[in-house]
């Protein structure tokens, strides 16, 4: 929807009646939670996967044979002397090779990887460390620097 000025009155009006647009349809149609976000599936999705975050590279330089791709990006904390607008982000990507596990295998073990990674975010963990004693020496080092 939008509201224009001139429709409206000027801006402070038109604010005024999309703020209580707003309003009235989150509360018949609550936000989406962090989970869903992640979780959903968006119309420019590579063909093969139902899963978001999981794509299809085609072969060429990189990859021979094609690959499937586990993406999941995090917010990142910012510096003092960045924007307050400007959002930070990073992206952590997992690579399974076609000619090394198949096409299927290599699609299968990214969707895997991506639902581990949103788990970890989920849980507070580290989405990076894969292996429960990589995460254990992570959680201890961490507190060892606290």
């Amino acid at each position: 929807m939008t509201f224009s000025d001139g429709t409206y009155g000027g801006n402070e009006q038109a604010l005024t009646v999309a703020k209580a647009y707003r309003d009235a349809v989150l509360s018949v149609v609550s936000p989406l939670t962090n989970s869903d976000m992640r979780m959903q599936v968006r119309k420019n999705r590579s063909e093969g996967s139902n899963l978001p975050g999981v794509y299809y590279v085609q072969p060429g330089n990189h990859y021979k044979k094609g690959a499937w791709i586990a993406r999941i990006e995090l917010q990142v904390e910012g510096h003092e002397s960045d924007p307050a607008t400007k959002r930070r982000r990073k992206a952590l990507t997992r690579t399974f090779n076609v000619g090394r596990y198949g096409y299927d295998e290599a699609r299968r073990l990214a969707e895997e990887e991506r639902i581990r990674m949103v788990l970890a975010v989920e849980n507070g963990d580290e989405p990076a460390l894969r292996s429960p004693d990589a995460l254990a020496l992570h959680r201890k080092l961490s507190n060892t620097e606290d």
